[in-house]
């Protein structure tokens, strides 16, 4: 496989396992986002960590109905693996670019950042579910990182994309406490 098919792969592995994630466990869209991108490219932050840090995001930041919380989620996530705090991290400059292509990438995508938009749009039939939002913020995002850091494709955790999860199992473990 070459390396474009093999980036394409990853994205498309990982929309996929935003979905899962997002249905399975209820996750929202702020939270699915961040949690795959970390886990799929053996982040530092644990899954509650990242679980956590996506809560705000939630609705529009918490139901204000402003930024997408999927396109919130995407920026957090970029941030931990291109940010210029990081070991590898880009230069401010040119992070604060790679920052601003995930926003524009994403209203090219969905035509919008507005979550109040985004959902009257929804209600009306003629636009993306909270569930495509996040596939979308979470390919976006996953493609970006790729874009800037192809190293790390050989670092993607393979096995955590292909789990697919389902409501009644998530619900099991949490019932045995393994959740």
């Amino acid at each position: 496989m070459k390396n474009q098919e093999k980036i394409a792969h990853i994205v498309e592995l990982v929309g996929q396992r935003a979905d899962n994630i997002f249905t399975a466990r209820g996750y929202c869209c702020s939270e699915s986002v961040i949690v795959v991108i970390n886990q799929a490219f053996r982040g530092d932050l644990s899954p509650e960590l990242a679980l956590r840090l996506g809560s705000g995001f939630c609705h529009g930041m918490g139901g204000a109905g402003c930024t997408c919380g999927s396109l919130a989620g995407a920026e957090v996530a970029i941030s931990l693996f291109l940010g210029p705090r990081q070991a590898a991290g880009m230069k401010a400059k040119e992070f604060e670019k790679v920052a601003k292509e995930m926003h524009d990438r994403f209203k090219a995508r969905f035509s919008t950042t507005c979550c109040r938009v985004l959902l009257k749009r929804r209600k009306e039939k003629n636009g993306a579910t909270c569930k495509e939002l996040t596939v979308g913020g979470a390919e976006i995002a996953a493609g970006l990182i790729l874009e800037q850091r192809p190293d790390l494709a050989v670092k993607v955790d393979l096995d955590f994309l292909g789990v697919r999860e389902s409501k009644l199992g998530v619900l099991g473990r949490k019932l045995l406490g393994k959740e």
